[in-house]
Formats: C-alpha cells, structure tokens, sequence
C-alpha cells in the first residue's frame, strides 16, 4: 500500500508541519499558563507531520513564531512577552502581538474575553469586550490593517495593525509614519478575517 504522504509535494509537507506546529503552539499558550517546550511541541507534531524542524524555523524566520532556547515565547498572534495589547479571558491575561490579534483571536474562537489596548496617537486605553465572539458596535474606534510587503508578520504586520479611538488619530499616525499601505476596517469587517486568519484553531475547538 502507496503511503499517502508519497501524494504530497515537499512544499505540501511543509505547509502541513507549518500548520500543525503553529496550531499546538498557540494552543499551549492560550491554556498553560507555564513554560512550554519547543521540543514537547515539536515531538507532539512530529505524530500529525513531518518536517516538523522545518517548520519551526520557517515560522521563526517569518516572525511567526518565538522562542527563547527550548522556551516557547509566542506563536499566531499571542505571547509571553509583556505588550501593549492584552487579551482577559475568564480570569487569565494574555499578550498580543498587535491589537489585531487582541480583537480577532475571540472573535475566531467564539469565546468571551476583554481585549485591551492603546491608541497609538493619544495612548488613550482602548477596552472592547466581546461576547461569545461578537464584538460590540463602535461607530468611533477604527483597526488600521497593514496590506505592504511582509516578509515577518511580527515585525512588518503587527507593529501597525493598530486600534485607534477615532479616524482622525489614524490619520495623524499614518501622516507621521509616511503613510503606509493598507486600509481601515471598522468592526463590521473584522470577523470575517478573523475566522479565516486563525480557522485551524476554531476547526479543533
């Protein structure tokens, strides 16, 4: 009997490791409040794909995933390090990546939680609840959405994909920063791309 994975390109195999080792990553996150291993989550993958080493330094590469060592810092979209967006969910405090992440991973999962975080312009604290993945209407607070060039989504994504409490604060931000590519979305648009930005984590919830 043919093995299956035969079928599948090299690049195939590694977008499949890519998607398992981020998917687990970001569930050990989001429930142990601990220190996870890159080798428990490497040997945990290793039994759904291969190339799973791979995979880990791709996402690395591309500002996907952190690490400290054989410590798992943070991976599609939440991490240990302390931010400026933070993500409460029952009695638990996550970090973010970007306002994005802090907005759209309840949204993508259908949970309640508070997401929080600053306007970039006036540093005004920006506290959205949202109720069994439904956020609320805002008619004043917009989410900018990066649409350049980005080859590390940490460092070319999240770095812009900010809340800002009115448009007129996104227009002076983007004005000081020389007006970077991409557009605005108001709330109404948000859940779509959550739920396909992070649509294998809702599948396995």
């Amino acid at each position: 009997m043919t093995d299956p994975t035969d079928c599948c390109s090299p690049h195939q195999r590694l977008d499949q490791a890519i998607a398992v080792v981020q998917r687990h990553s970001f569930t050990a996150l989001l429930t142990n409040p601990g220190t996870t291993r890159i080798s428990d989550i490497a040997e945990t993958a290793s039994h759904e794909a291969i190339n799973v080493a791979e995979a880990l330094a791709w996402l690395q590469d591309h500002g996907r995933l952190e690490r400290d060592g054989d410590h798992l810092v943070g991976a599609h979209g939440l991490t240990r390090r302390t931010t400026s967006h933070t993500l409460t969910i029952d009695d638990r405090t996550l970090h973010t990546w970007c306002a994005y992440d802090a907005i759209a991973i309840p949204v993508a999962l259908g949970i309640t939680a508070r997401a929080s975080t600053k306007c970039p312009t006036c540093r005004t604290t920006l506290v959205i609840d949202i109720h069994d993945g439904a956020l609320p209407n805002q008619t004043a607070i917009v989410l900018w959405m990066p649409s350049g060039p980005c080859d590390n989504v940490i460092k070319d994504f999240c770095s812009q994909a900010n809340l800002f409490c009115a448009p007129g604060h996104l227009a002076t931000w983007r004005a000081t920063m020389n007006h970077p590519p991409g557009e605005p979305l108001a709330f109404a648009d948000i859940p779509a791309l959550a739920r396909r930005a992070w649509a294998d984590i809702a599948q396995k919830t």
